[in-house]
C-alpha cells in the first residue's frame, strides 16, 4: 500500500499523461485492413536513395518544386520502392509528392510519373502522422504473416490531413495484391 501511494504522484504526473497523448495520437486506433481496387494516380515526385526518416524533408521540397512551377498540389503521395527488411538504409529507394492532373507537364527536379488502376490491400489508421505508418506497417505485416506471405514493394502511402488541428488525419497504405 506503501509503494501505490508513493507511485500515485509519479503515475499521475507522468505515465497518465503519456498514455492519454498516445492515445490521443491514435495510438489504440483500430487500423482496417481490406481488399479495393485503387488507382489510377498521376503524381509529380522527387526521388531519394537512403533513409526513409528523410522524406519528410523531401515533401517540403517537392511542395516548394511544384509551387515554384505553378502547379497546383493535389494529395501528398509516397511510393516506397525498397522494403526496410531486406534493403539496407542507404540503398532504400522512394518517390515522395503530389497527386496532379495527368495533362500535367514539369520540369527538373522534378519527374511524372502513373500507378495504374490495380487490386490492393488497403491499410487504414486515423493517427497522428508520425505514429501512423508504424501503425499500419506493423498489422499489414501481422495479416500477411499470418498467411504465410510478407510486404511486397513497392507500396503506396497517402495521409488525409485532419479537417482541424485537433483532430488526426488517415493515413493509407496500399499494397499491391
Amino acid at each position: 500500500m506503501n509503494l501505490l501511494k508513493s507511485a500515485l504522484p509519479f503515475l499521475l504526473a507522468f505515465v497518465l499523461p503519456l498514455l492519454l497523448l498516445y492515445a490521443w495520437w491514435g495510438g489504440f486506433a483500430a487500423v482496417e485492413i481490406t481488399p479495393a481496387v485503387r488507382g489510377p494516380y498521376t503524381y509529380v515526385y522527387l526521388e531519394q536513395t537512403g533513409d526513409y526518416s528523410k522524406l519528410p524533408d523531401l515533401e517540403v521540397k517537392a511542395e516548394q518544386a511544384l509551387r515554384a512551377q505553378g502547379i497546383a498540389l493535389g494529395t501528398p503521395i509516397t511510393v516506397l520502392l525498397s522494403n526496410p527488411d531486406t534493403v539496407i538504409v542507404t540503398q532504400r529507394r522512394a518517390r515522395v509528392g503530389y497527386e496532379v492532373a495527368p495533362e500535367t507537364r514539369v520540369a527538373p527536379p522534378l519527374a511524372i510519373a502513373t500507378i495504374p488502376s490495380r487490386p490492393v490491400l488497403e491499410v487504414r489508421v486515423q493517427a497522428g502522422r508520425a505514429l501512423a505508418p508504424g501503425r499500419a506497417y506493423a498489422a499489414l505485416d501481422e495479416y500477411l504473416q499470418a498467411q504465410g506471405r510478407g510486404i511486397a514493394m513497392p507500396t503506396v502511402e497517402h495521409y488525409q490531413p485532419a479537417p482541424t488541428r485537433y483532430h488526426m488525419g488517415v493515413f493509407t497504405v496500399e499494397m499491391e495484391r
